[in-house]
């Protein structure tokens, strides 16, 4: 009599088994697919470097972009890339990966384009204003917001010809 007890019991209670088209509710903090925000990339390959796994990658192509390569199959979700981004570019979405068998749809490519340097015209990648104000402060000074739109070379010899103007004024110039 007990297994019918049961089941009599079974019945009456609501379906505890989710529909197929119904979607699964995540938890908070659920280490999905990883979001990449381009607009606030650097491009610096921190996230690269630190990847275990080596599910992300970039290629550099000619002058126009560098490409930021994401592949969900290889990540170990262990978001080390987002603890060591320094521009908060990367986070996780609250959605897992797509299971299918294609496995190009595990690809995620985004293109980071260069700016050209405001001194010398190379191409570079400018330090976004908000990491600029993360360094030094707000509101952000003329010469502050000038170097964060110049090459690391150009950016090297402004930041020298300051330091040797407070060391000796207007001599070193002029040597």
């Amino acid at each position: 009599m007990g297994i019918l007890r049961v089941i009599l019991q079974n019945l009456e209670h609501k379906a505890r088994t989710r529909r197929p088209d119904e979607p699964v509710p995540y938890p908070e903090g659920y280490r999905g697919m990883l979001c990449h925000e381009v607009d606030r990339c650097v491009g610096c390959k921190i996230c690269a470097y630190v990847c275990s796994p080596g599910a992300i990658a970039f290629d550099e192509e000619g002058d126009q972009f560098i490409t930021w390569k994401y592949f969900a199959e290889q990540c170990t979700f262990c978001g080390r890339c987002i603890d060591y981004c320094p521009a908060s570019a990367l986070s996780f979405e609250q959605r897992s990966p797509v299971v299918t068998g294609d496995r190009a749809q595990h690809w995620v490519v985004h293109h980071v384009p260069y700016q050209t340097c405001t001194r010398c015209g190379r191409p570079m990648l400018p330090m976004p204003d908000f990491m600029l104000a993360r360094l030094y402060g707000e509101p952000l000074s003329e010469e502050i917001l000038e170097l964060g739109h110049l090459c690391q070379e150009c950016r090297r010899r402004v930041t020298g010809t300051r330091v040797k103007r407070s060391f000796g004024g207007d001599e070193c110039e002029r040597k």
